[in-house]
């Protein structure tokens, strides 16, 4: 994934980047780039499995128009203006497929609960770096929906450093700085789904 994500990056303007080494955000590995080389940044993902390319764009419906556009393959994609999208020439192991959001399919139960659990880790794991000594007003229920999951969080946090966090302004940019706990934590999220199975139902909405 690190040398496909690089491999697309060397094909669009992308001198300065976030690189990210997870998706906070869903279930599955991932390894991707913000650009900011223009007023309109550049996204690059590549993701573990074919299915969580339209799974995960389906958040990006809505978004797109006459500025904003997608290019394709089986396990990745680029979103930016159309002129940096028209320029990303993936290596031939990793053709084009159609330009489009393709269609997702439902994720699993296990999937469905990995996906909430890391929800939960990157807005506790904010919270952390802002307020490490104030306990969460939700922490005995999440506790509970994700065992081992809060403490694990911040452990991770303070082997990161929270200063390293907290020195970038924009909170924006938070998540990718915080990427590097996400192999880390999808593990614990995981070993917490082993522990709980179908006895819990993942919460929707904000996980803050």
């Amino acid at each position: 994934m690190e040398t496909l994500a690089a491999d697309i990056r060397a094909t669009v303007p992308c001198t300065r980047a976030d690189t990210l080494l997870d998706d906070l955000a869903f279930w599955d590995s991932m390894r991707g780039f913000d650009c900011f080389d223009h007023d309109e940044p550049t996204f690059i993902r590549v993701y573990a499995h074919a299915a969580s390319v339209p799974q995960t764009l389906a958040e990006w419906d809505g978004t797109f128009g006459t500025g904003r556009v997608v290019a394709r393959g089986v396990n990745w994609y680029v979103v930016g203006t159309p002129a940096t999208v028209s320029a990303v020439r993936p290596p031939d192991g990793a053709p084009r497929t159609a330009n489009d959001l393709g269609s997702p399919v439902p994720l699993t139960p296990e999937q469905d609960y990995l996906t909430t659990c890391v929800l939960y880790v990157s807005s506790e794991s904010q919270r952390y770096v802002q307020h490490p000594k104030q306990r969460s007003a939700s922490a005995d229920q999440y506790g509970a929906l994700f065992p081992g999951v809060s403490a694990a969080t911040h452990a991770a946090v303070d082997d990161l450093g929270r200063a390293r966090v907290l020195g970038i302004v924009d909170k924006d940019r938070w998540i990718a700085a915080l990427s590097p706990i996400g192999p880390r934590l999808k593990e614990q999220c995981a070993a917490a789904y082993r522990a709980v199975g179908d006895s819990v139902r993942p919460l929707d909405g904000d996980q803050g």
